[in-house]
């Protein structure tokens, strides 16, 4: 609260000068800020990627997290949807700003004169008598008696309101107020892009992620049984029925696997903590199996899905900003037109208690040379703005096409390695089953399980990246993630 003192010594101008400062602290507020890892998802967050506070109470219980689990937290822990939405909250300010354009403006003006020294007295009489004036101190002989007093009203010593009310400069402000708000749509539709482009780039970690597990996992299957052959052919060794050739290829596959091994698990440990890094965790994460189910996709033609992408309806929003720019760029040749209003504080020694003045002012510029600058600069942006927009397009087309072709690749690719895997498990059963009844010998056996390991590791790395693909497609069509909400919206 703020509490006026009953001074007889202060004037009124003072009081209102105080009582303005008071509104504007309290008037200017801005919306609330957005905390990372506060375990709560702002409402602007929530319009861009559809994540709400209850999705994350329910993952943040969870010990190990999925690929939406995953971008659940990214969105709530890190800073990267924030300081896109930081953006559009800019834009939002600068379209209250051209609204403000419309409205009529009060200031307080306050003027006072000194003498200067080393002054010339052969004045003309009237700049004798305001030296005259200045001189003595008698600053309220140069306030008009009335107000219809020819000296322009902020020529006077003394306190005044002014009121300025904008006639054309409502054009201008118009064209901002279109640009602003094209300027939010499209820093909400780069927003959106950008949730996108993490969910697919979490995606990479999290397949990358589940097939370092499982190659952690082969790797040690394949290690114990290369040392199982290593032992064998040291007994064969023994009993002279091999070569030393073969027992040092052993020794030397039994260190390639150890190798092998130990590098599946620092990478393992690597991409655990990137991956927690990504998500705004300080320790690695627990991930979990991956059990999605996938619709088949619309593998249409790819121009009809570019047109939905948020990045070319965020550069079709640039060129409508670019539109309004250029419009306020030709308002700057009409003339200027305001009318101002002067309402003057009554002094000590002042004839009448006030004074008001109305002044009606024209500027029309006649070197519009920075105007003509600023129409030229405008033209170039709307250029570039359309230019932008056809690059992105043709990217955008050229991205749809390739995650199509890359995900019925990998469908007919994954087809082949399920096919070699089951026939390696069929020779791995037949050379078991013959060394059962004596007809193989246990390296042998061991071999073909070695070669149904590298089979299945081979076909699960695929399956990994075949709903990479897919989840790629999906986010390159627009499809992922889900935004149900602005989707709807929109």
């Amino acid at each position: 609260m703020i509490i006026l003192p009953a001074d007889k010594n202060t004037s009124g101008s003072e009081y209102l000068l105080v009582l303005s400062i008071a509104f504007l602290a309290l008037s200017c507020s801005s919306t609330p800020e957005v905390k990372v890892n506060d375990g709560v998802v702002e409402e602007t967050l929530k319009e861009v990627t559809g994540v709400t506070t209850q999705d994350v109470e329910r993952v943040s219980s969870k010990e190990a997290l999925t690929l939406d689990d995953l971008y659940v937290l990214a969105v709530e822990r890190t800073e990267r949807i924030a300081l896109k939405n930081e953006s559009t909250e800019q834009a939002g300010a600068q379209k209250d700003k051209a609204f403000a354009g419309f409205l009529p403006t009060l200031s307080y003006v306050f003027n006072k004169f000194y003498a200067v020294p080393g002054h010339r007295v052969d004045q003309s009489y009237q700049n004798l008598q305001t030296y005259n004036a200045i001189n003595n101190g008698n600053y309220s002989s140069l306030l008009p008696n009335g107000s219809s007093s020819a000296l322009p009203p902020t020529v006077g010593a003394g306190s005044r309101l002014l009121l300025s009310i904008p006639l054309s400069a409502g054009i201008a402000s118009y064209q901002d107020y279109r640009s602003a708000k094209n300027l939010i749509e499209q820093r909400r539709m780069e927003a959106k892009f950008e949730a996108g482009r993490m969910y697919l780039e979490l995606a990479q970690g999290y397949f990358n992620f589940l097939q370092l597990e499982e190659n952690t996992k082969y790797s040690q299957e394949s290690y114990d049984l290369n040392r199982e052959a290593l032992d064998e052919r040291r007994r064969l060794y023994s009993l002279g029925r091999i070569m030393r050739s073969e027992l040092l290829n052993s020794e030397t596959a039994l260190s390639n696997a150890e190798a092998v091994l130990a590098d599946a698990k620092f990478q393992l440990e690597q991409v655990r903590i990137t991956l927690g890094t990504m998500v705004g965790s300080t320790a690695g994460v627990k991930v979990a199996a991956f059990t999605t189910n996938f619709s088949p996709p619309d593998t249409g033609d790819p121009r009809e899905f570019v047109a939905k992408r948020y990045d070319v309806r965020a550069t079709d929003k640039s060129i409508q900003v670019a539109d309004a720019n250029k419009d306020k760029a030709w308002a700057g040749f009409i003339p200027s037109v305001a009318l101002n209003n002067y309402f003057s504080f009554p002094v000590h020694g002042q004839t009448t208690p006030k004074d008001i003045t109305a002044q009606l002012a024209i500027t029309v510029p006649l070197t519009p040379l920075s105007q003509m600058a600023d129409l030229k600069t405008a033209e170039s942006m709307r250029k570039q703005a359309k230019l932008t927009a056809s690059q992105t397009k043709r990217t955008a087309s050229q991205e749809i096409r390739t995650a199509i072709e890359s995900y019925q690749n990998s469908e007919r690719i994954l087809k082949i390695y399920e096919k070699a895997y089951q026939y390696a498990r069929e020779t791995a059963q037949s050379q078991i089953a013959g060394y059962r009844t004596g007809r193989n010998s246990r390296i042998e056996a061991i071999t073909a399980r070695l070669s149904t390991i590298t089979a299945e590791m081979t076909y699960r790395r695929m399956i990994h990246q075949h709903a990479l693909n897919r989840i790629a497609l999906g986010v390159a069509i627009g499809e992922m993630p889900k935004i149900p909400d602005e989707k709807k919206k929109d």
